[in-house]
């Protein structure tokens, strides 16, 4: 995906970055919206986050796998 692996690795830490800030989110809502609210709102986060592994994270690994995070990298 791409090419430059210093590249990535910064890619790859935003994608953590909003991961977290998205996650965040989905907290605050759960914390002062209604429930049904809630349950749209993390459905549509969850899809985001999916986005972001498969698109984006996922192949970065696969092209450099010692950038995977330690706590995702199968045993």
């Amino acid at each position: 995906m791409l090419s430059n692996k210093e590249t990535a690795r910064e890619i790859e830490k935003m994608m953590q970055q909003c991961s977290a800030i998205l996650d965040d989110s989905v907290r605050r809502v759960m914390e002062t919206c209604p429930e049904e609210e809630f349950k749209v709102y993390r459905r549509v986060i969850g899809a985001i986050m999916a986005d972001i592994y498969l698109n984006v994270k996922q192949p970065i690994h696969q092209q450099y796998p010692d950038l995977e995070p330690e706590e995702m990298r199968r045993k």
